[in-house]
């Protein structure tokens, strides 16, 4: 019951926040594109109840509580014949980087778990695990995703494109970009429309499906996000300049993305974001 994995990650091509709910918590409407990340997880059992699950982290440094944890109690309360696991996973991405890295892991261990251990991952409270997960160990390669992440429609792929994404050198807090939007529009009046995002989501599709330029993408974050950050918007003129076809941030932050079509155009793009030095990767996945 050994298990090998590559991580995925994702882009949000759109992302619209909607109204905070009396939970706290807020909904979405986004375009989720996923990938093959190049992060590894392996896993196997190992059988001591008194050692309980073992987890040795590589590269990336990581801060706090992983998700991997909080993923294990989540299939557990579900799955209580789930042995002690000694996990080894290769960190190739920063932590706040939303691009769905961590969750991408917990993805793969679950995919593993439904494997090996018959775990029901089809299930709506996965999301509270991490709202990109139910997508990122789900089937589809592209979805309008919905809800606290848990509603998930399926798109035919994008197909012949490949990402850059940048890792600025700080990271962003998703909760406190959150916090942003809702004091943004405490001060300015902000019509929320769902089927408008939708419709804009679907033009966006068919313009990258025909190899048209979308431009800069919407993202309700990149206000609050890019506050200070004026390397951002000197990156999407690079994106600009270089062909992309389109380009943005992803997630909450901190990092951002270029959509290309041609191979050249994005190694130049690549050569050019090699020379700032606010930038602490770039990796194209195609």
């Amino acid at each position: 019951m050994n298990g090998s994995y590559i991580s995925p990650v994702k882009i949000n091509l759109t992302l619209r926040v909607l109204s905070r709910r009396p939970d706290g918590y807020h909904e979405i409407i986004s375009l989720f594109w996923k990938k093959k990340g190049i992060e590894g997880l392996t896993i196997q059992p190992h059988g001591n109840e008194n050692i309980g699950d073992i987890l040795d982290v590589r590269g990336m440094e990581i801060s706090g509580e992983n998700i991997l944890f909080r993923a294990l109690k989540w299939a557990r309360s579900r799955s209580p014949i789930i042995p002690p696991l000694r996990m080894r996973l290769t960190k190739e991405f920063p932590a706040g980087s939303g691009i769905g890295a961590g969750s991408g892991n917990a993805a793969a261990l679950l995919m593993h778990l439904k494997a090996y251990y018959g775990l029901d991952i089809e299930n709506g409270s996965l999301s509270a695990v991490g709202a990109d997960i139910p997508f990122l160990a789900g089937d589809a390669g592209l979805a309008m995703v919905e809800g606290l992440g848990e509603k998930i429609r399926p798109q035919s792929p994008l197909k012949g494109l490949r990402w850059i994404i940048g890792f600025p050198y700080w990271r962003s807090d998703t909760s406190a970009a959150y916090r942003g939007i809702d004091d943004l529009r405490r001060e300015a009046r902000v019509s929320l429309c769902p089927e408008e995002y939708e419709t804009e989501a679907f033009e966006i599709l068919r313009k990258l499906r025909a190899g048209q330029a979308a431009g800069l993408l919407p993202n309700d974050f990149l206000d609050v996000v890019s506050k200070g950050r004026p390397e951002y918007f000197r990156a999407f003129e690079t994106a600009e300049s270089s062909g992309a076809l389109a380009w943005g941030l992803s997630g909450s932050g901190s990092a951002f993305f270029m959509v290309f079509d041609d191979g050249e155009l994005s190694r130049r793009a690549i050569s050019l974001l090699d020379r700032e030095d606010w930038l602490i990767k770039t990796t194209e996945l195609e």
